[in-house]
């Protein structure tokens, strides 16, 4: 009778972890895109939080990791991770991977050194500078012409750390960053004195919206976005998403999407 009791134990112990197991969804995300995705900030950022919510809401159990984001895109591309993000649309990773409805909209802008900004109305006003461009990070559709045809110079650090950094110390001319991840970062880098390291242009490069992507080589990624887009879409609409977005970022503020 124990022998047989075990057994039972043991099958429902087995069963329990195969259908834990065949449910974890593996996340990974980047290291630096405080308010966003960071693993110093709350929860991992407020879009960690949201994807993770939205995963946990459709039956899956999230797992989380951070990594530069080149490697992030090739634990996914090699079905390492199952799914990262937030990432901006190309056509050379639509070859490559699903996208799912956007999961958050930025402001990008160009950021200068605070006494030396030199004024910025359009891209061809940055002609003849130096970009400096996170490793991962997309070149923008409005610089990519400058940039090949040698009218911008552009080379690339780790991290936004770095460019920021190197931007501050006169190494580069001008960052293309979300206004809210420059600030944080400049903040976390300089305290008080973020305000006189850097100045934001006025008028934007362009608004961009982010995604979760899968690679089109797992098995079950086609369905994943399916289902994470029909959650996500919900959530909005009831309010959910905004909430979270309040815990992270304050009442004032309001999921781009």
């Amino acid at each position: 009778m124990k022998l047989l009791i075990f057994f039972v134990v043991l099958f429902h112990s087995l069963t329990w972890a195969i259908t834990t197991w065949s449910k974890e969804v593996k996340l990974v995300t980047g290291l630096d895109y405080a308010p966003y995705a960071s693993p110093d900030s709350l929860n991992g950022g407020v879009i960690t939080e949201i994807v993770s919510l939205v995963f946990s809401e459709i039956g899956y159990q999230p797992s989380l990791g951070f990594y530069p984001w080149n490697r992030a895109l090739k634990r996914v591309d090699s079905l390492k991770s199952d799914a990262t993000f937030p990432y901006a649309h190309t056509n050379e990773r639509a070859e490559k991977f699903y996208f799912s409805h956007p999961v958050h909209k930025i402001k990008l802008s160009i950021f200068q050194r605070r006494g030396q900004a030199k004024p910025y109305t359009k891209p061809e006003d940055l002609i003849g500078l130096t970009n400096c461009e996170p490793l991962g990070y997309k070149t923008e559709v409005e610089l990519v012409d400058l940039i090949e045809t040698g009218q911008i110079n552009r080379f690339n650090a780790e991290s936004v750390d770095g460019c920021l950094e190197r931007l501050a110390s006169g190494r580069a001319d001008f960052v293309v960053l979300s206004s809210s991840v420059a600030w944080a970062t400049a903040r976390r880098l300089w305290k008080g004195e973020a305000v006189n390291m850097i100045s934001e242009a006025e008028i934007p490069l362009n608004i961009s919206t982010e995604h979760l992507i899968i690679s089109k080589k797992h098995p079950r990624g086609h369905g994943m976005i399916e289902a994470f887009n029909a959650k996500f879409l919900q959530l909005l609409e009831s309010g959910v998403i905004k909430e979270v977005w309040v815990k992270h970022l304050g009442k004032d503020s309001i999921p781009l999407m």
